[in-house]
């Protein structure tokens, strides 16, 4: 019979609070961590997949709960390494669409602007299909 495995920290879930928690005690000497996972990869929310060759990002596009009384620990970090943020206007949620300054196109503006960039990589998509189907059929030699 196995003996059970023995932690002194049980962190249950391996997103990005689970992953930082286990960091945070493991640089301040805790050595006997066991993370629990109930999904086949770790990351959360923060996943992509890959559609032809456009990967499309499937989770943790927004960051929740700016502003409030404490400072959200993921703000903190996309501050601290400079990523480009743009506050969400829920509002109209379905076309927020930001110019490169931060500014919100306007909705009917963003609502044409979407329409087409969906289009677009629709189109890429087809066309990567039938690039990889035409690649893959057997060819005939005469």
């Amino acid at each position: 019979m196995e003996s059970p495995i023995r932690s002194s920290v049980i962190i249950v879930g391996a997103g990005i609070s689970g992953v930082s928690a286990a960091k945070v005690l493991a640089k301040n000497g805790v050595e006997d961590i066991l993370i629990l996972e109930a999904s086949d990869s770790i990351g959360g929310r923060i996943k992509k997949h890959t559609f032809g060759s456009v990967s499309v990002e499937l989770g943790a596009g927004w960051i929740a709960g700016v502003g409030g009384k404490e400072s959200n620990p993921v703000w903190e970090l996309a501050t601290q390494h400079g990523l480009r943020t743009c506050f969400s206007d829920y509002s109209n949620a379905r076309y927020n669409i930001y110019d490169p300054s931060g500014r919100i196109f306007p909705s009917v503006m963003a609502a044409d602007t979407y329409q087409k960039a969906v289009e677009s990589a629709i189109q890429k998509l087809r066309s990567d299909q039938e690039d990889a189907y035409v690649s893959d059929a057997p060819q005939l030699s005469m």
